[in-house]
């Protein structure tokens, strides 16, 4: 047992290591004195902008399987990437013209997160984990919301001025180049909070992953705890999504890589092991973006499509298996 928990250790610690040299690479390649200052401190924000949108996908994404019981779900079922859209939409479409106040990054970040949370909650009102019927009928839920809400947004960018629609266009991908860093220090404060309610759950993040049965025979409040758990992936999904964008298939990619490497149950080294995943991940992302394709795209596009391969993958080896 003692042997098994130091590979883990060493795993965690070479990962920590990567990102390490990830960071030093990304605040350091081009840097000379002339540009030291102004390229450090540009930098420097958008390396805390992917340390906390990592860290947010990574332990919602974790959490959300562990209570759902499937490795290929994430959060984004529950229809808040479409709902972040259809508020993007209206935001500019509606309240640019009207309230202008309300497009102000401030408001706008709290509405988001705010009416982002309502939904997550709403939807939590059909899943009372009784029963596996009752996960996939919160999902299908879940997925018609979304799909409705897609059909809304989808037709409000039809009757669009073009030069709105470029603007909206810009705010519907992840992106660490727009980072206002203002609204990164409340969603940092907001994070450490959620940290802190969740710091002593990991070891019934642990029970929870054997089912309800289980869990109610070891003698947890099962639904009081599912409750918890779902409404703190809601807020952290919601303060990603709404600092940089959607990043659909990064907690798939990352979550799944570190159970691999991991082979462990326990959510103590999950979540470290799935955080550092995630930041590294999105910190090569985005020097690829930066490097190689100068910009011409954001992040999100690449993880998206890297994830959206991994999922096939996962896919087509559960069927071999199966």
């Amino acid at each position: 047992m003692k042997s098994k928990e130091k590979r883990i250790e060493n795993i965690l610690f070479g990962l920590l290591v990567g990102v390490l040299i990830g960071i030093a690479l990304f605040l350091l390649i081009g840097v000379n004195k002339s540009n030291f200052r102004y390229l450090i401190s540009t930098r420097s924000i958008k390396i805390l902008a992917i340390i906390l949108s990592g860290t947010c996908v990574a332990i919602s994404t974790l959490i959300f399987q562990t209570v759902t019981d499937s490795r290929i779900l994430t959060p984004s079922v529950m229809g808040l990437d479409s709902m972040y859209v259809f508020l993007q939409t209206m935001t500019i479409f509606i309240f640019r013209r009207m309230i202008p106040v309300l497009t102000a990054p401030i408001p706008k970040f709290f509405i988001t997160i705010g009416l982002m949370i309502m939904i997550s909650i709403f939807l939590q009102k059909f899943f009372t984990g009784k029963s596996k019927g009752k996960l996939l009928y919160m999902i299908l839920i879940g997925m018609i919301v979304g799909t409705f809400l897609d059909s809304l947004s989808s037709g409000i960018q039809m009757v669009m001025d073009p030069d709105e629609f470029l603007i909206l266009q810009s705010s519907l991908f992840a992106s660490y180049s727009r980072v206002n860093t203002t609204l990164l220090l409340i969603a940092y404060i907001i994070v450490g909070l959620v940290f802190f309610w969740l710091k002593n759950d990991m070891r019934t993040l642990d029970v929870m992953s054997l089912g309800y049965s289980q869990s109610i025979n070891l003698g947890l409040d099962y639904k009081k705890l599912l409750r918890k758990n779902l409404t703190i992936v809601g807020i952290l999904v919601s303060i990603s999504t709404a600092l940089v964008g959607p990043v659909v298939f990064l907690g798939l990619l990352t979550v799944n890589i570190s159970k691999e490497l991991l082979k462990t149950y326990k959510h103590k080294y999950l979540v470290m092991g799935s955080i550092f995943m995630s930041i590294l991940s999105l910190i090569v992302g985005q020097i690829i973006v930066e490097r190689v394709f100068n910009n011409s795209f954001p992040v999100g596009t690449i993880i998206n499509f890297v994830g959206g391969m991994y999922l096939l993958w996962i896919l087509l080896k559960e069927r071999r298996v199966g």
